[in-house]
């Protein structure tokens, strides 16, 4: 069976210089008709940055839609630079957020955050060999830095102090692949 909707129609009902959200009708695999909300996102990156001694560097950041300060890896919008690429994205998010540089970038791999309402691909980044440089946070954007060993890591997000997809997933990931 083919399972895909087909889109009839779309109508925007809000555009911001990064997202759009619209409402679109589209026909089932049955045939019958159905409205779906789409919230469309320039994708993003998030990087898990590691030193010499295995610590990974987080953030702490208030999160106006969930209310609360929550803790995460440096990460940002592919929104910034027209035709910036992933890894691009990485590097340049890494600095601004934290001052690091990195000498070594590896991808680790790509999900989606909420298939279900948001367009959204979220790539994830391994980053080593890092040197430090001077922020250069958003205007908007005030975040604390700290370096975490991976045992109090892997304890936080087992414990459910860590709910933030992206630094759990990038853990995941560079654990799959033998990294950690």
């Amino acid at each position: 069976m083919d399972l895909t909707e087909k889109k009839i129609s779309s109508k925007e009902l809000y555009r911001s210089p990064s997202y759009t959200f619209t409402l679109d009708t589209v026909r089932l695999p049955d045939g019958r008709e159905h409205t779906r909300e789409v919230f469309h996102h320039p994708g993003g990156v998030a990087v898990l940055a590691i030193n010499e001694k295995g610590q990974v560097i987080v953030e702490h950041q208030y999160r106006y839609a969930v209310g609360q300060t929550i803790l995460e890896i440096p990460a940002g919008k592919m929104d910034k630079i027209p035709g910036e690429k992933p890894e691009e994205t990485a590097l340049r998010e890494l600095r601004e957020e934290t001052g690091y540089i990195a000498k070594e970038m590896t991808f680790l791999g790509k999900i989606y955050t909420s298939p279900g309402v948001m367009s959204e691909v979220l790539y994830f980044y391994l980053a080593r060999g890092l040197s430090r440089e001077e922020r250069e946070l958003d205007e908007d954007e005030f975040l604390t830095v700290e370096w975490m060993g991976m045992e109090t890591l892997l304890d936080k997000i087992a414990k459910g102090e860590i709910m933030d997809c992206k630094m759990i997933s990038a853990f995941f990931f560079a654990k799959l692949k033998g990294y950690l």
